[in-house]
């Protein structure tokens, strides 16, 4: 994989907002989507946890908790309109999980309550599920303030994640990604 992939359009398209609507809240563009569960990297970093984040992958965005993180999957073998997300949670033995089909699917997931529970669909199924279907009381007061902002900038829909459609992704992706092998026990 290249260092110097170029930037998927889609993702551009985050960061320009995140840049926009970062001085709104006196948050720089890295930082500003934080309270919605991203916390960007710009430039996307290649191993970012190297005991964990696949090797074919470029992360984009962490949720600041457990060091889960986003990335995308780059390999020669997929479609141009192609470009699989990857979830990565150390915390659960190093697993990583292909979880949208692309970046307006991923922005979709978001739509309700942003993209820091996205890991609790592996911990809580039915909950973790609901709970990406409808506004949360719990959710944060600024991420209530970005989200609306972020959803016009990039024309976010409601589409909630489910398990079936991770494994549907996982079944279909899931064997392209080079996972690296788990450190040995000292």
């Amino acid at each position: 994989m290249q260092n110097d992939a170029p930037i998927p359009a889609p993702l551009q398209a985050l960061y320009d907002a995140a840049e926009a609507i970062g001085p709104q809240f006196n948050l720089s563009a890295d930082a500003v989507l934080d309270y919605c569960g991203l916390l960007l990297e710009i430039p996307p970093q290649r191993d970012y946890i190297d005991w964990a984040t696949p090797r074919n992958v470029l992360t984009f965005a962490t949720t600041g908790g457990d060091s889960v993180h986003y990335s995308f999957l780059v390999d020669e073998r997929l479609p141009a309109d192609v470009c699989p997300i990857v979830m990565t949670l150390p915390c659960a033995d190093a697993q990583s999980f292909v979880i949208a089909e692309n970046f307006q699917e991923f922005f979709d997931y978001g739509y309700y309550v942003g993209w820091f529970s996205l890991e609790q669909l592996y911990y809580e199924e039915e909950e973790g599920e609901a709970y990406f279907r409808q506004p949360s009381p719990t959710f944060g007061d600024i991420g209530t303030e970005q989200l609306p902002l972020l959803r016009k900038a990039l024309n976010i829909q409601p589409v909630p994640p489910t398990l079936a459609r991770f494994a549907e992704l996982q079944q279909k992706y899931g064997a392209l990604l080079d996972i690296p092998p788990m450190p040995a026990d000292e």
